[in-house]
Parts: structure tokens; sequence; C-alpha cells
């Protein structure tokens, strides 16, 4: 008798800049917009900074939104009766639960909107209820190599 311990995939965003390694970057392009528009004002173009500190805003304004969803993830955990797809976008959670022995995979060709990576999208489905998991997270060859394997685990029901 073969026993399955469990199964979990996490999907997330690549968050190589640190929240401190931000805050520096943002200091320096503001530093260097700052120069520029003070320099434009001094020979007499001074509409340039009006200009110039809303383009601040809009860098903090980015930096602010990337740092609030540097936590976002997908999860795919399939223990010994079910199978848990669970979703973080900024602070909301959601969690949807399939019996394993009725969970599906499908992948299928999807349109390209929504912050869609790629044109596959990955399909898991149960009794009326389907969640896609990866859309903002993985391409496609990573879709269908997750897809080939969340099927095979699927299979080795005990």
């Amino acid at each position: 008798m073969i026993t399955d311990l469990g199964y979990k995939i996490i999907a997330r965003h690549n968050n190589s800049l640190t929240p401190k390694a931000g805050v520096r970057l943002l200091l320096a392009l503001a530093g260097i917009v700052l120069v520029v528009g003070i320099s434009f004002a001094r020979i007499g173009a001074w509409l340039v900074l009006p200009f110039a500190g809303l383009e601040i805003l809009a860098f903090a304004y980015a930096f602010h939104y990337i740092y609030l969803h540097s936590s976002d993830f997908e999860s795919i955990t399939i223990g010994n009766d079910s199978v848990v797809v669970e979703k973080r976008d900024y602070k909301e959670v959601t969690t949807t639960v399939f019996q394993r022995h009725w969970a599906q995979v499908s992948l299928r060709e999807v349109a390209s909107v929504g912050g869609v990576i790629g044109r596959n999208g990955l399909f898991i489905r149960s009794h009326g209820k389907e969640i896609e998991f990866g859309k903002h997270y993985m391409n496609d060859e990573q879709r269908a190599l997750l897809a080939r394997e969340l099927k095979q685990k699927l299979k080795n029901i005990d």
C-alpha cells in the first residue's frame, strides 16, 4: 500500500527588490528628477518642477503598490482526500476545496486579457466549481509541466 503524505506547490512573484532597497532606489530616482527639474527651473523653465513632483509621486505610488503585493501567492495542496487551492491578493485570501477523487486538471487556451502570461490556462474543477491557477505567476511551459504533475498526483489515490 502506498501512502501519500501530501503535496504542495506555491506560485508567487520573483521579489528580488527588498523594501529597504526599494526606498533607496526611490530616493535615488527622486534625487535625479529633482536635480533635472531644478536645473530647468534655473534657466527659466519653472513649469518643469510641478511635473517633476508628479513624477516622484508616480514613482512612490508604483513602489508602494509593488510592496503591498509582494506577498501575493497561489498554492495547491493535495492531501489524502482534498485538493485545496489558496490565493492571496494583497489582504484578500480565498480558499477553494475540492474532493481529491473528483478533481480534474485541464489545460486549455484562454483569451490573453487581465494579466494572463501566455495563451494557456491551468484549471482545476469538480462538481461545477472551477478555478484557474498560476494566471499571473507562470508561463505556458510551466503550466503544462504542472498540469502533467498534478494529473499524476491525482491518479495516485490510496
